[in-house]
C-alpha cells in the first residue's frame, strides 16, 4: 500500500503516478490543477521512466524539472519527490503558497530516474548504486560489474578523470548518453518547447545544497547569484526542523565529479540556476535513514524549494 510516509517499491510508486494521469485538481482558488503522466524512456529491463508534469490550464509558463533516484540506493530521494508531486497536485493543506508554485511555473518531475536499480536494491542488495546494464565482457561474472553510474554518463565534461573500470562504482559508461536513462533526460531538457528556469538533482546523503561545478574546482560566472539562491534555501529548510546544510559547489564542497546532470544541465542544456541536494542525514544513518526521517526530510525540503523558487521568481521579473 502506497504511502508517503514510507519508502514504496517501484511497483507502488508507480501505481501511484497512474492513478494521476490526466487528473485535475482544483486549488485553494478553484482554478484546475492538471497532472500529466508521460513515459519519457524504458531501461534495459523494460521499466518505464516516469516524469510527472504539474500546471495550471492556459498558456505555457517556464519550467522547472526535479530529478531524483538516479542513484538506486538513496531511496529518500524519490521519497521528496513523491512528496513534491503529492502536494502541487492534491495541496492537502489548501494552501494558496503552495498553488501559487503552480501558478507561476510548469513542473516536471521524475521520481525515479534508475528503476532498474532500485528494483535491485529492494529485491536483492539494498546499496546497489548503478543501473542494471550487462558488462560488455559477458554475463558469467561477478555482480559487480554489471551497471553504469548514470550520474557520470551525462554528455558534458564526460570522461574527464572518470572511472572506465565496468567493475567500479563509478563506471562512466562506454560513451556520453549510452544509458536510456540519461537520455531520456537530456531529450526532455533540450526540448526547444520547454524554457526551463531551474533543475535539481536529489541525492543522499551528507546534506549538502550545491551548484556546479563538479568537473572543476573554478566557478561559474553567475556563481553569486547560485550561491545565494541556496543560503537562502538552506536558512528556510533549517527553520522547521534545525537541520544544517553546506553551501558550495560539488568540486569544492564535496569531491570531484565528471559528466554528472547538474553540470550538463547548467553547461549544455543552458538552464539558469542548477542544484544538486544531498538529503539527510550527516553520517549516522547513510544510504540507510529509517523511514520515520521521511516525513521530516520532506518537509523542510519543500520550504527550501518554496523559498529558492520564490527568490527566482522576483530575479526573473524585476
Amino acid at each position: 500500500m502506497f504511502s508517503l510516509s514510507r519508502y514504496n517499491t517501484f511497483e507502488e510508486i508507480s501505481a501511484f503516478i497512474h492513478s494521476l494521469t490526466r487528473t485535475s485538481f482544483s486549488g485553494p482558488s478553484g482554478e484546475g490543477i492538471l497532472v500529466d503522466h508521460i513515459v519519457i524512456g524504458q531501461t534495459y529491463e523494460e521499466n518505464p521512466i516516469h516524469l510527472i508534469k504539474i500546471s495550471k490550464p492556459g498558456s505555457q509558463k517556464k519550467a522547472i524539472f526535479l530529478e531524483s533516484g538516479i542513484h538506486a540506493r538513496e531511496w529518500i530521494a524519490p521519497a521528496v519527490a513523491l512528496y513534491i508531486i503529492h502536494q502541487l497536485s492534491y495541496n492537502p493543506s489548501r494552501s494558496t503558497a503552495v498553488e501559487q508554485l503552480v501558478a507561476d511555473f510548469d513542473w516536471y518531475i521524475v521520481p525515479v530516474l534508475n528503476p532498474d536499480g532500485y528494483v535491485y536494491t529492494h529485491n536483492k542488495d539494498r546499496l546497489w548504486r548503478k543501473n542494471r546494464r550487462q558488462p560488455s565482457f559477458g554475463n558469467n561474472l561477478t555482480d559487480i560489474c554489471h551497471g553504469v553510474d548514470l550520474n557520470r554518463n551525462f554528455g558534458y565534461k564526460w570522461g574527464e578523470g572518470t572511472s572506465t573500470d565496468q567493475c567500479t562504482a563509478t563506471y562512466s559508461g562506454p560513451s556520453p548518453f549510452s544509458e536510456p536513462e540519461t537520455l531520456a533526460v537530456k531529450r526532455v531538457l533540450e526540448n526547444k518547447n520547454i524554457n526551463f528556469l531551474l533543475y535539481i538533482s536529489f541525492h543522499s546523503y551528507g546534506q549538502y545544497w550545491m551548484y556546479p561545478w563538479g568537473y572543476t574546482s573554478t566557478y561559474t560566472k553567475d556563481v553569486k547569484l547560485l550561491e545565494f539562491g541556496a543560503k537562502i534555501a538552506v536558512e528556510a529548510l533549517r527553520q522547521k526542523y534545525n537541520t544544517d546544510y553546506t553551501v558550495g559547489s560539488v568540486y569544492n564542497a564535496l569531491y570531484a565529479a565528471e559528466g554528472v546532470s547538474l553540470d550538463y544541465a547548467k553547461g549544455q542544456a543552458g538552464i539558469k540556476y542548477c542544484y544538486t541536494v544531498e538529503l539527510r542525514d550527516k553520517d549516522q544513518y547513510g544510504f540507510l535513514l529509517p523511514q520515520n526521517q521521511i516525513t521530516p526530510t520532506c518537509e523542510e525540503t519543500m520550504d527550501g524549494i518554496m523559498t529558492l523558487v520564490d527568490y527566482i521568481k522576483a530575479l526573473e521579473t524585476k
